[in-house]
């Protein structure tokens, strides 16, 4: 982490801003919740993917972190942090080599959904003498990726027979709250998604399958979570810097929105349109359901971001255009989660200072 204290006037743009004061606060209030339900959180970085940040996080309380790309755990560990879920398949014998080298450097979980997966894990770590945690995934309503609830006990049975892998507890991503509106909505999905994993949680332990831990993901879905029983730990990241998404689904507003991006208005060519050095390669092309413009225009009810090509951003104004050729603007990205991929450095800000410039390590790891 470079220091620095600039006036955020003197940063070029576009920039990848964050306000400390939200950050800060949304931090907190996850780690009280979480905390006072008995909860672990394993905060997911793929939102920042900033090691200096995860740490922020282990110290208000995590027990660990979520990576969703084995680089992204590489990165994470090398920076330090002991304790790494790899929550994604990992397939293949190159990747479940790195699995397993990374394995003798950190305490590490991974997730498996299919027989064949398990066991190409369990016999590359066997061949070690070593072994491995991992989760079963369960298919709550997103429709991506795990076994159905139907078939879990019949997988979970097999996979608790294997010698280089070991078998914890279920675990499942709620990502269909991503396409309701509204609090109420997203709330009583969620629960209805917790139910069905807990359930299968205690099918295998019915069965005298001893993997007590059941994990879930969504910033969205963390009031619901700590309110249900046998949920012991949440994954969630967005929490931290929030975006309009998280503001569609009644989990944050405007207000805990910590990460903007930093644009300069560099035309003015009609009444009615504004244009800004911030596009596609800056925000991200992700659109929301029922919700106009590709960002939020801090200060701008009157104006939509309406259109994006690769490195410009069309601002539709009604009423008097207010945009001026220099001015410059902040936008709450659709999803920061993207955004934070392709910016090199981060501008940590506080009352309009630049107390920190870090570093997106773990940008554009895939792999």
């Amino acid at each position: 982490m470079r220091t620095v204290v600039t006036p955020l006037a003197e940063i070029d743009s576009p920039a990848l801003v964050v306000d400390l004061d939200v950050m800060e606060a949304n931090l907190a209030s996850m780690a009280a919740l979480t905390g006072a339900h008995g909860i672990d959180l394993w905060p997911n970085i793929k939102g920042h993917k900033i090691p200096a940040l995860a740490w922020r996080q282990l110290r208000a309380g995590a027990a660990g972190v979520t990576c969703q790309k084995l680089a992204e755990a590489e990165v994470m560990v090398d920076a330090g942090v002991a304790d790494v879920l790899v929550a994604v398949q990992v397939i293949g014998a190159y990747k479940v080599e790195r699995l397993r080298r990374l394995a003798r450097r950190a305490r590490l979980i991974t997730v498996v959904d299919s027989w064949e997966g398990a066991q190409a894990i369990s016999d590359s770590f066997a061949r070690s003498d070593q072994k491995i945690e991992a989760f079963l995934e369960i298919d709550i309503g997103y429709h991506r990726c795990g076994v159905s609830a139907a078939d879990a006990l019949g997988l979970a049975r097999r996979i608790s027979e294997l010698s280089g892998l070991k078998l914890v507890g279920v675990m499942g991503y709620e990502g269909h709250l991503y396409d309701l509106k509204g609090e109420a909505a997203v709330l009583a999905e969620a629960r209805r998604s917790y139910d069905l994993l807990v359930g299968v949680s205690d099918s295998l332990q019915s069965a005298g399958i001893d993997a007590p831990r059941v994990s879930v993901g969504a910033s969205s879905g963390v009031e619901a979570a700590v309110e249900v029983t046998g949920i012991t730990e949440v994954r969630a990241g967005s929490y931290l810097m929030n975006d309009r998404s998280q503001i569609a689904m009644g989990s944050a507003d405007t207000a805990r929105c910590a990460a903007t991006i930093l644009a300069t208005v560099i035309s003015v060519p009609a009444a009615t349109r504004a244009v800004i050095d911030a596009g596609a390669k800056a925000l991200t092309a992700t659109a929301i359901s029922g919700i106009d413009g590709y960002g939020t225009l801090v200060g701008h009810d009157e104006a939509v971001l309406e259109r994006l090509s690769d490195e410009h951003g069309m601002i539709a104004t009604t009423g008097r255009n207010r945009f001026r050729v220099g001015d410059r603007v902040q936008v709450i990205p659709n999803s920061h989660t993207v955004v934070f991929n392709q910016f090199a450095v981060v501008y940590m800000v506080r009352k309009g200072e630049v107390e920190a410039v870090l570093p997106v390590a773990a940008r554009g790891m895939m792999q």
